[in-house]
């Protein structure tokens, strides 16, 4: 799977030095997204602290699309995105420094399950069904990061 920056941005189109980093590590590693469908289109959102995550104030914000030739990473929110994935720059600083997509899966997924305001922590702003959400390929990510458990905790989100 390829992925690329799109051409068209420049690293002073982004607020935060660690979007910068996090969008060229999300580009080396597109595997990431691989079990994504075509379309499937989010938005990252960087938060300096919970504070800031509950007053929707983002240090920065970038958005991913799957296509036909693998992901697009480009500044700003996407139109009609699936979900936000609203992450702690803590959190961020450690995710840019795993090497395969199930050291990374781990590590997010402990973000999520056991958050923690100095280590890190993420959060999910679904946009959709959590069905159509799983049907797109989110749900396999979700179970490799041990968020879903099984088939039946798809039902209880």
């Amino acid at each position: 799977m390829k992925s690329y920056i799109n051409h068209k941005t420049s690293d002073n189109e982004y607020k935060s030095e660690i979007a910068i980093k996090y969008t060229k590590f999300l580009s080396q590693y597109p595997e990431i997204f691989s079990d994504l469908i075509f379309g499937s289109n989010f938005d990252f959102a960087l938060y300096n602290s919970i504070e800031t995550y509950d007053s929707e104030s983002p240090a920065d914000i970038f958005n991913v699309l799957r296509n036909g030739n693998g992901i697009v990473i480009k500044p700003g929110r996407a139109i009609d995105s699936d979900l936000e994935l609203a992450l702690s720059v803590s959190a961020v600083k450690k995710l840019i420094q795993t090497k395969t997509k199930i050291d990374y899966a781990n590590l997010f997924g402990t973000f999520y399950n056991e958050p923690d305001e100095e280590i890190g922590w993420i959060d999910f702003v679904l946009h959709k069904r959590t069905q159509t959400l799983i049907n797109m390929g989110y749900g396999k990510f979700a179970q490799t990061a041990g968020i879903l458990k099984d088939d039946d905790d798809i039902y209880s989100m």
